[in-house]
């Protein structure tokens, strides 16, 4: 009985050290733009049956689990910037990037930038993506990445904007104003299926399902507020608590360790005595 006291410990061990390990990651990332906080979903492990009663059995408990983590999607605060391409999803949906090999990715940060030949990026150079708008004010159906001016032929206009529906425009010296291109924000039935792709980035896993592709303030996409970033969700004192807690957890797991390696001495000087 000692012995199966200590194997379920160490699973309960095991199991505080990794929640304690996501209670970290979201502390440290506490000041990480666009993190999502994440939870940990416990659950039990069973091994062999046994007797309830003169009748009825059940699976004997030994130890519990980590079943999976939640990762909890609601906004963050609105951080003021003051740079027009600094850009925040009030509500649902994901900023679409692309990178040199033209593999998409999505975040909810949106701390771009606009780099040599005009094209607006992240920080780490991924494309966003986008729907040019030609001349005549026409939306492309097709998405591709957003030149914020053709490097070739003209200069940079003298300002830019971006409204909450995710239009681009800019004004040249004159006060003209073009329409350049629309944001592509896209949303997920399962923002919870998405995998963590680090810098920021997520890709969709299996359960997350297809992106669902459009633009800001349709469908269950949120609306963009230009000259912000939205910070982490992080809640610092909810993190404090689920550390003690789980610390404390985690140190009552080393007991019945202790506590059966002490019953085993015991035993085995019962037995040589």
């Amino acid at each position: 009985m000692s012995t199966n006291m200590m194997y379920t410990a160490i699973a309960g061990l095991n199991t505080f050290n990794d929640a304690l390990g996501v209670v970290s990651d979201n502390i440290a990332n506490s000041n990480t733009t666009g993190f999502k906080s994440n939870t940990v979903d416990f659950g039990d492990l069973v091994a062999g049956l046994m007797t309830t009663d003169s009748v009825n059995t059940t699976t004997e408990g030994v130890g519990s689990q980590i079943i999976g983590t939640t990762s909890d999607f609601t906004n963050g605060n609105e951080i003021q910037t003051s740079v027009w391409s600094n850009l925040m999803i009030e509500g649902n949906g994901f900023f679409c990037v692309q990178n040199s090999a033209a593999e998409n990715f999505y975040t909810r940060d949106g701390s771009f930038e606009v780099d040599s030949k005009g094209f607006l990026t992240d920080m780490q150079g991924n494309y966003v993506l986008g729907y040019p708008i030609s001349s005549t004010g026409a939306v492309s159906t097709t998405a591709g990445q957003i030149q914020t001016w053709n490097t070739a032929t003209t200069a940079p206009y003298a300002s830019y904007n971006i409204d909450q529906f995710g239009v681009l425009t800019g004004t040249d010296t004159s006060g003209n104003v073009t329409k350049i291109a629309q944001l592509e924000v896209d949303t997920f039935n399962n923002p919870n299926g998405l995998i963590r792709d680090g810098a920021n980035k997520y890709t969709p896993g299996t359960s997350a399902g297809s992106p669902i592709t459009g633009t800001a303030g349709t469908g269950q996409a949120g609306k963009i507020i230009s000259g912000a970033l939205e910070g982490s969700n992080v809640d610092l004192t909810e993190q404090m608590v689920d550390l003690i807690t789980y610390q404390a957890d985690y140190q009552a797991n080393s007991k019945s360790i202790s506590t059966g390696s002490t019953l085993l001495q015991t035993v085995l000087s019962l037995i040589q005595g």
